[in-house]
């Protein structure tokens, strides 16, 4: 999944912190990078379309740094709607993921209420990493490590538990965390016994180094999601959105989103495949 990655590219000072990410992307196993910038038809401050020269120049120049580092880089100029530019230059291209930063030219709240992070989130048909690129946010530049996932154990997290078993291997012990009501609501106790059954039967499928759980019966599950990350020192939080079809590609979920407005560390959202 990770061994191909297209990077979708502002230009923005956003640039330079994605960049200082190299090494732990290598480290998830990424073998080459594609840089693509969409010229957006409609944004009155963009030079002209015609200008797409321009931009697969600076493009080349971030290719070749990219390249001494050890990556294959390969570059691509969209004009259109972003969210559809992307999605196609990562088909055209094979890559299985889109890295975007979670910033951009205002605050994190604003992009996440109508930016086009947000539609990517919501729309992107394959799994989206998301990095954190504002100022107040130390991102570590080591490779990950400790990676957390976070699931109900549905059929709609499937996905998201799958991307986990497949970057546990190259990580140190990673955490599983569900939050679910059976505290504050008895009759959900069987929710416990499920999520319990379920987590048993994922770690038989799994050798060292293994995961710790944490099962939480209240509180807000973004909240705690980001709380245990934190304490568990997880550098990359894994979560599932909600399905891919015209319906239910508005519908991120409420519980995603807002781990991601959240988020202060690298954050993977994996589509369901329902």
């Amino acid at each position: 999944m990770f061994e191909h990655i297209l990077v979708a590219v502002d230009f923005s000072p956003a640039w330079a912190r994605l960049e200082n990410q190299l090494d732990r992307l290598r480290a998830l196993g990424c073998r080459r990078l594609t840089l693509a910038h969409v010229l957006a038809e409609g944004y009155t401050q963009a030079p002209e379309v015609g200008h797409g020269p321009y931009y697969e120049e600076r493009l080349d120049r971030i290719a070749a740094t990219v390249r001494e580092q050890g990556l294959d880089a390969d570059t691509a100029v969209g004009v259109g709607n972003v969210v559809t530019e992307l999605e196609r230059i990562a088909a055209e291209r094979g890559a299985g993921v889109i890295l975007a930063g979670s910033h951009g030219h205002g605050t994190l709240r604003d992009l996440f209420l109508g930016s086009t992070v947000l539609d990517l989130a919501r729309r992107a048909r394959r799994p989206l990493l998301l990095a954190p690129t504002d100022g107040d946010v130390e991102l570590d530049c080591a490779p990950v490590c400790r990676p957390l996932l976070a699931t109900d154990g549905s059929r709609a997290a499937a996905a998201a538990t799958a991307a986990f078993l497949q970057v546990l291997p190259r990580c140190r012990r990673g955490v599983v965390v569900c939050v679910g009501r059976w505290d504050a609501e008895p009759e959900r106790e069987s929710e416990r016994a499920t999520i319990e059954a379920h987590l048993a039967q994922l770690a038989k499928q799994v050798g060292e180094p293994g995961f710790d759980t944490v099962l939480l019966g209240q509180g807000k599950p973004s909240v705690e999601i980001g709380r245990v990350a934190e304490e568990k020192g997880a550098d990359l939080l894994i979560i599932g959105k909600r399905g891919r079809n015209p319906v239910t590609d508005r519908l991120l979920g409420s519980t995603a989103e807002a781990v991601c407005r959240q988020a202060r560390r690298l954050t993977l959202l994996v589509p369901s495949h329902d």
